[in-house]
């Protein structure tokens, strides 16, 4: 594969086959952060790179061909140094400004495309100098970032950082025409200055205004208030020799407890005075200065004040605080004051610290909960305690189920209420087999389907049922009072205006609990949804919503709003990646997913299965078992394809269920930034997945026996970090090769040799793989499907000598068998 070229210091140059891809490392290490430019090649890191040109980078005497950076490729050295937290965005935005095709690893965040972002108009007040002369300058900024940071560097995209969902956001920049500023300025001063009995004047340098005391003053107060609406304005505190004095209020408090609320009078003191909030808000409003005694007026900061229009909400003539929002209100105030005002609220909050110390007693099942998952069962329990409720928010895999039964386990039988969990159709199955595998004491009633007694159900402990069930069926289910409404993929509800969440927001319960991977995919707007359902009292209207948090975080990045939104969710998510409990996981899990057949496909299954069955037992009449193998191969093999991917067989028509957990499971999985497998045994299989994917803008690769460059699509997938998803059949991937990126694999259809699977699984369980592989397997119930897993647990030693490893003959297939497998 590589040539010698020439020699360097008696060394020898390589260069290297195929294309490696730059990416810049960085690491954290107590909020100091790292910058490192690495190499990958074929799951290989090498660093200490030297760019040779934009197309070419060298490392330990390899020359990679890599996709071109720019034109002065040298400057990505100036890119591996060390800086603070703080300065992170402005890394990213220069990284990404100057280079091209250059990916970015930082913890778990993902690098997605941000919509275009346009510059801000901003006036700075730069000084007013020894004759009291004001210094104006205009220009465009960004929220977040300084002005200067675009006059000092060519910036034509930015990063930014959202923690909540853990994206590096990276936007084009859209320059904002400064002459429509400079024009509308220079207006407004002309007309000052007809009113100016001293004659007073401005200059322009550049985009600078200097302007004479008399006319600054009357600009300043007259427009003041009209230019903070449509202007960044910097700099507002060094107006002081003008009598405009920027100021920090201190707050005042006499409150006293509501239902879930705080009431009374919120007071605010400015340099010795003392004004109601709401008197402070509406001079800010229409003037955007607070007057004070001395004729001074008062600048605040805005954000502070914004931060107060989102705690406390006028009553009558009283301000009322939700309990929610103490937390927040705490930081404003005297932790004594505080402790005064809301013990018992603050005590509620200050638990979420000390969870592991209060004993819940926990109770038996048929299974040993890890460390984690009985933390996460206490923080239920917790939530429970003080009616309050939660989403736990485990990565894939990690048992949200089984925290979830052993809650129910622990207040059953006790509890007279039956308990309803809602979830997308496709669960059905495996809570059923979860609960009779966990704690089978657990009495429940699948609400589906057409026989469907709601009477019956609530005899019972649990209802499992559906959203759309849920939705179909209100009036009945919205009589009812439970004592938890739980909800499974609870992300079925992020649309606020969908008749799934109005649905589920009827429904009554003493306590309530969201299960969910991904609690949030796309926007705000489904936090709110979540929580509207867990905690209604939590964020008020939805325009309240739009407006204190939405708005300011995604239109300005504001950094402080999300910090606050954090913070008042965070007790109330429990959210653990894999990575968090590497030490509580084995190295690999297996878990069998059940999957109903549709209407039409048991149809189908049924009119095929029981015409081979009639045929096979005549076939084997007439002509013995032996010389009917091929025949019966055939009925199996056909049965299969049905359980599967009944489109093969049927034109089309009939979908196969499978794709839609696939789905479900795969944009969970994506969402939380894992790698995957998908192992299929047909090539039609691979087609309808495809489009799937393509459809939902999920990039994959596919594998089969056309793939000629077989080791350039496996280093592709190792090492490019848009590539999540690899498809292949099992012949083709099964064997020699090595894919320790992915840490999820999901076998599309069970086979005969259970060995085969195993292989499968291990192209990512192997030496190099440094995460705990989940592995799932599909399994149609009430079809052959379901058989071979059956007979691969009555008889172990079946398949080395009934199948042969490559699943195309059978060896030994008595009638016995034949009876099992085909047999109704």
């Amino acid at each position: 594969g590589s040539l010698v070229d020439q020699t360097t210091a008696g060394k020898p140059i390589r260069f290297v086959e195929g294309v490696a891809k730059l990416v810049v490392v960085i690491e954290d290490q107590d909020e100091v952060l790292t910058g490192r430019v690495t190499l990958h090649h074929q799951g290989e890191e090498f660093s200490d790179i030297t760019m040779l040109t934009r197309n070419h980078a060298f490392s330990q005497g390899l020359v990679f061909r890599i996709q071109p950076v720019r034109e002065q490729p040298t400057t990505l050295k100036l890119f591996e140094t060390t800086f603070s937290l703080a300065q992170i965005e402005k890394y990213l935005s220069l990284l990404f400004s100057l280079f091209h095709n250059i990916s970015v690893r930082y913890k778990d965040y993902r690098v997605v495309a941000g919509a275009p972002k346009h510059t801000q108009p901003t006036l700075i007040f730069e000084k007013i100098d020894s004759n009291n002369a004001l210094y104006l300058r205009v220009t465009n900024s960004l929220p977040g970032f300084d002005s200067d940071f675009f006059e000092q560097y060519d910036i034509n995209r930015i990063s930014l950082l959202n923690d909540l969902d853990k994206n590096i956001i990276v936007s084009e920049i859209i320059p904002g025409e400064l002459y429509a500023s400079f024009d509308e300025l220079e207006k407004l001063l002309k007309k000052y200055r007809k009113s100016t009995n001293h004659g007073s004047n401005y200059f322009i340098e550049d985009n600078l205004f200097i302007i004479d005391e008399q006319l600054a003053k009357q600009f300043v107060y007259g427009e003041l208030p009209n230019l903070i609406s449509r202007y960044v304005i910097l700099g507002a505190q060094r107006l002081k020799p003008y009598k405009l004095k920027t100021v920090s209020p201190s707050l005042q408090l006499s409150l006293s407890h509501g239902l879930d609320f705080l009431e009374g009078d919120v007071n605010l003191e400015i340099e010795g005075q003392t004004f109601s909030l709401f008197e402070v808000l509406t001079q800010y409003k229409k003037n955007s200065y607070v007057q004070l005694n001395d004729g001074v007026h008062a600048i605040i900061n805005p954000g502070y004040l914004d931060k107060l229009q989102r705690l406390f909400k006028k009553q009558k003539e009283k301000v009322r605080v939700s309990f929610f929002d103490l937390p927040i209100v705490e930081e404003l105030i005297d932790e004594k004051i505080a402790a005064e005002f809301f013990p018992k609220s603050r005590e509620i909050f200050l638990g979420f610290n000390n969870i592991k110390n209060f004993i819940f007693e926990f109770p038996v099942l048929n299974a040993h909960l890890r460390e984690y998952q009985k933390q996460g069962y206490q923080w239920i329990k917790y939530l429970q305690q003080h009616g309050l409720g939660g989403c736990l928010a485990d990565d894939m895999g990690l048992g949200k189920t089984i925290q979830t039964i052993a809650l129910l386990a622990s207040i059953y039988p006790e509890e007279k209420k039956c308990t309803i969990i809602i979830m997308p159709k496709s669960l059905l199955f495996n809570w059923e087999v979860e609960i009779n595998k966990f704690k089978p004491e657990l009495t429940y009633y699948v609400y589906h389907g057409a026989n469907r007694d709601l009477t019956e159900a609530k005899s019972k402990h649990l209802i499992l049922t559906t959203y759309a069930m849920v939705r179909n069926h209100i009036k009945e289910f919205q009589e009812e009072e439970f004592c938890y409404i739980i909800l499974d993929e609870s992300q079925n509800i992020k649309n606020l205006n969908s008749q799934a969440a109005k649905a589920v927001m009827l429904l009554k319960s003493k306590h309530r609990l969201a299960l969910s991977g991904t609690p949030l995919e796309n926007h705000l707007g489904e936090l709110y949804s979540l929580f509207r359902f867990l905690n209604p009292a939590m964020f008020g209207s939805a325009e309240d919503f739009n407006r204190y948090y939405a708005g300011p975080i995604q239109r300005d990045n504001d950094k402080d709003v999300m910090r606050e939104l954090r913070k008042k969710i965070y007790p109330f998510i429990l959210r653990r990646l894999k990575r968090d409990v590497l030490q509580d996981l084995p190295d690999k899990i297996e878990q069998t997913l059940f999957v109903e057949m549709t209407r039409e496909q048991k149809v189908f299954y049924e009119q095929r299965r029981s015409f081979y069955y009639q045929t096979v037992k005549s076939q084997i009449a007439q002509n013995g078992v032996q010389k009917s193998q091929f025949f019966i191969l055939q009925a199996l093999n056909e049965l299969r394809q049905i359980a599967s991917i009944p489109e093969a067989k049927s034109d089309r028509h009939i979908i196969s269920p499978k794709r839609e957990i696939i789905m479900e499971n795969l944009l969970d999985i994506l969402a939380n930034n894992h790698k995957v497998l998908i192992f299929v045994n047909y090539l039609q299989a691979i087609d309808c997945l495809s489009e799937d994917f393509e459809k939902a803008g999920i990039d994959y690769l596919i594998m089969t026996g056309a793939t000629r460059d077989r080791k350039e699509v496996v280093q592709k997938f190792q090492d490019d970090d848009t590539v999540k998803v690899f498809l292949m059949t099992l012949r083709t991937g099964g064997l020699g090769l090595n894919l320790t990126a992915a840490d999820y694999i999901f076998i599309f259809d069970p086979w005969w040799n259970k060995a085969a699977e195993n292989q499968a699984i291990d192209r990512s369980h192997r030496i190099g793989q440094d995460k705990t592989v989940f592995s799932y397997k599909l399994v149609t119930k009430h079809t052959i499907e379901e058989k071979i897993i059956e007979l691969q647990k009555i008889k172990t030693n079946l398949f080395e000598s009934l199948i042969s490893s490559d699943d195309s003959a059978i060896k030994s297939f008595d009638e016995k068998d034949v009876e099992f497998m085909l047999g109704a």
